[in-house]
């Protein structure tokens, strides 16, 4: 007699299928490296352009300073 328990060759366990819950969390594993570099990248620009704004002179500042059209004769 056969024993019930003994594997058969060829026969394969069946793999669970692939679900889309698996593949949106292998995707934000292989993307989240990228969109942490993006972020920080973005606060490093946002951070210059407001140091570059701060520091553009106002046209008040711009006035010529007063000539002295006195001549000292000696």
């Amino acid at each position: 007699m056969a024993n019930q328990n003994s594997k058969r060759i060829g026969n394969q366990p069946k793999e669970k299928p692939v679900t889309t819950m698996d593949t949106l969390h292998d995707t934000w594993r292989v993307i989240k490296p990228f969109v942490h570099f993006s972020f920080k990248a973005l606060k490093v620009l946002a951070g210059a352009l407001v140091f570059i704004v701060k520091h553009i002179p106002k046209p008040e500042e711009h006035k010529p300073a007063e000539k002295r059209d006195k001549v000292i004769k000696i």
